[in-house]
């Protein structure tokens, strides 16, 4: 009886060890975290004013972008923005298009919402006549050319009220109807994307897919959620095993007595 509570102990254990293997599993995958939105780009600067009671502590200077985006105004593209600045008076913008490789266009003296013209766009009685990144020959065809094309497909703008925030900006889509003179086809590496129509006004519709890492993260957690029944099995059957080599001897003296 002795060896025979061994055989046991020894098979539990077994078992034991391989089923607390298997439950853990069987809670499921921990819940993905959700992605966080994009955060709104902001710029802090320490002290900005200085308070009126010389004994408060100065506060801090912040600039909001609230919204930054290439949009078309009739057949203008143009920028379309918001900023909120607080511990600051100031409440005028000003602009700035950083050209990586010449001089940077400066726009002072805007509210800080509205929008102002596409640098390179030129407007003559309410009608646009020229485009960033596009030259009219004298033939009156429209060809290329490098005049503000460091303006699209993307440009970093700076705006600054009393504090600076940098964002990067889109132009318009290839399919939008400010993108491109009229007739002409392609365009300075304008990018693609979905147009929608609204109030003469058309704005970009992007849709963000998963980043990679964030996909390969999902594939890893389907693969810790698999079929643990093999496992489950396995160790039902060394208990089977382990009552059979028990009972066996036991049936063996009960005839022998």
């Amino acid at each position: 009886m002795a060896r025979a509570r061994r055989i046991i102990g020894t098979l539990a254990a077994a078992a034991v060890v391989v089923l607390g293997s298997v439950l853990p599993a069987q809670a499921g995958p921990p819940a993905a975290s959700a992605v966080a939105a994009p955060a709104l780009a902001a710029a802090v600067v320490d002290p900005c004013e200085q308070p009126t009671d010389g004994y408060a502590p100065p506060p801090e200077c912040e600039l909001l972008v609230a919204e930054a985006a290439g949009v078309c105004l009739e057949a203008a593209p143009v920028l379309r923005y918001a900023v909120e600045a607080t511990g600051t008076t100031d409440d005028t913008l000003s602009i700035t298009w950083v050209d990586p490789e010449g001089a940077d266009i400066t726009q002072d003296g805007l509210p800080l919402s509205g929008w102002v013209y596409w640098p390179g766009t030129v407007v003559k009685d309410g009608v646009v006549v020229d485009w960033p990144g596009w030259h009219l020959t004298p033939e009156g065809t429209w060809s290329e050319h490098d005049a503000y094309d460091f303006t699209r497909p993307e440009v970093q703008v700076v705006l600054e009220v009393n504090p600076s925030a940098t964002t990067v900006v889109a132009y318009p889509p290839e399919t939008a109807v400010c993108a491109n003179p009229p007739g002409a086809s392609g365009g300075p590496g304008a990018p693609g994307g979905e147009v929608e129509q609204v109030a003469g006004v058309v704005v970009t519709s992007d849709v963000l897919a998963a980043p990679e890492d964030v996909r390969a993260a999902s594939a890893v957690l389907a693969v810790t959620g698999s079929d643990a029944t093999p496992l489950v099995v396995a160790a039902a059957l060394l208990l089977l095993v382990g009552g059979v080599l028990v009972a066996l001897p036991v049936r063996r003296r009960h005839r022998e007595g």
